[in-house]
């Protein structure tokens, strides 16, 4: 009667053993999708170019903690829903939020800004389709923490600018290079920003640098120049001095991609 027994809860255990792995193997593909925290390409395959951007909600400096969204814009020929996971990656503090999947292609992420004032940097992922069928690719975007703290004694409190490069920029040598910039700057009477612009080649070599002039602070801007450097990838990086002589408390960085 005890062998019985034993047998009867062997064969139980086994049962539940194997309808747990079934259980796994059922969920897995559910799991693949876009809401799964991690990089897309990792289920989806290879990314592709230029098919992705991130638009955060706001350029303008955040309070730490603050809550904000991001759009990211997929433009995949392939068929099936979409999704989204956003990330700073290995950044201090770490961050990522996730969304979908959907049939908007312009997919909204609702994110929260780090507690700590700097300038961060978020990978975008979008992607549609199911895992191993679907396409996936990226963007970049950057948000900028200022502190929220003022100053006690009725005195003027002074808060460092803050330089943004929000977008990526694409030429094809012998054209003209477009960099894209914001300086955000809440000190009264402060009205321009005098703006230096730098690219650096894949070995941190400085191979170009603009002199922008002062540019209007809290809007969008933009210095161009006729780009001659060799084709590759390269980093921008834009520092700011204001009309006040206040110095910028970051420098913004993005990609310079010239074909």
């Amino acid at each position: 009667m005890k062998k019985r027994i034993a047998v009867i809860t062997g064969v139980i255990a086994v049962t539940v053993a194997a309808a747990a792995v079934f259980g796994a193997v059922a969920t897995k593909p559910a799991e693949a999708f876009p809401s799964k925290a991690q990089a897309c390409s990792n289920c989806h395959g290879s990314a592709t170019a230029g098919a992705v951007k991130a638009t955060p909600s706001t350029l303008s400096p955040l309070a730490p903690g603050d809550a904000y969204t991001v759009s990211v814009a997929i433009t995949f020929p392939s068929s099936g829903q979409y999704g989204a996971w956003v990330t700073n990656g290995a950044g201090t503090p770490s961050a990522s939020a996730n969304a979908g999947p959907g049939s908007a292609s312009t997919v909204v992420v609702h994110m929260t800004a780090p507690t700590t004032p700097g300038t961060y940097n978020y990978t975008a992922w979008g992607v549609r389709g199911t895992p191993g069928a679907g396409q996936t690719g990226s963007g970049t975007y950057q948000i900028t923490v200022q502190s929220s703290s003022g100053g006690g004694g009725g005195g003027t409190t002074v808060v460092a600018p803050a330089t943004v490069a929000p977008s990526a920029a694409s030429v094809k040598k012998g054209k003209t290079a477009t960099l894209k910039f914001q300086v955000n700057d809440t000190n009264s009477g402060a009205t321009t920003a005098t703006v230096t612009v730098q690219v650096k080649n894949a070995a941190g070599k400085v191979v170009k640098t603009i002199k922008a002039g002062a540019k209007p602070v809290n809007a969008l801007q933009s210095t161009s120049f006729k780009c001659t450097l060799k084709k590759g990838k390269y980093k921008f990086y834009v520092s700011a001095k204001d009309s006040l002589g206040n110095a910028a408390g970051n420098v913004a960085l993005n990609t310079l991609k010239v074909k």
